[in-house]
């Protein structure tokens, strides 16, 4: 795993679209338990890297990078159903969750937009996970987080974090109340005829 790692991150430092393409879509091919183990051996790297880069393409890139690692819907429902492939339990899920929205939410004051544009993707991955976790306090948290993080902006990342904040209010939704909200986004001109 360690090589793959390495080869990962040597792409991710060529800011060569390609390479880091190849790298996200070997990711995204990748077994639940496989990623999981990837992120352990990987995430605290991915973040140096971003935290070192001054190339707005490469931290975008790790930015991509991290939110195909987020444990998702499938690797809950895979340790709630107690797969006994999956090294990772739910604590370890939850743990892996918190350690990318803390990225995420780094990512989200980046003064690249397309940086902002990736954490905000990432972070509807992690509520999602949250919200299959039944962990509607750590959205609540993070919807108030992303209030006063837009307070300190007047350009466009305030926009980005209250964008943030209304995806997160989203999933404190019923669940009838999304369905609604999702019909209304996609036909609500049409309805209104």
């Amino acid at each position: 795993m360690d090589d793959r790692w390495n080869n990962f991150e040597d792409a991710l430092e060529s800011g060569e679209s390609d390479r880091v393409n190849e790298v996200i879509d070997g990711i995204k091919e990748m077994d639940l338990d496989e990623r999981s183990r990837l992120f352990e051996v990987c995430f605290d790297d991915l973040t140096d890297l971003y935290a070192e880069s001054d190339d707005g393409y490469i931290r975008q890139s790790t930015v991509r990078v991290a939110e195909r690692l987020v444990p998702g819907i499938a690797l809950v429902f895979a340790v709630a159903d107690d797969d006994r492939s999956l090294t990772l339990d739910v604590e370890g899920v939850r743990q892996q969750t918190d350690d990318a929205t803390g990225f995420f939410l780094e990512a989200m004051t980046d003064e690249d937009g397309r940086v902002r544009n990736s954490a905000k993707r990432g972070l509807k991955d992690a509520f999602r996970t949250y919200d299959s976790l039944e962990d509607e306090e750590t959205i609540e948290a993070l919807a108030v987080e992303f209030k006063e993080m837009a307070t300190e902006y007047s350009d466009k990342r305030r926009e980005h974090l209250l964008d943030a904040k209304a995806d997160a209010e989203f999933f404190l939704q019923s669940g009838f109340g999304r369905l609604l909200e999702g019909f209304q986004k996609e036909f609500g001109d049409s309805m209104n005829n």
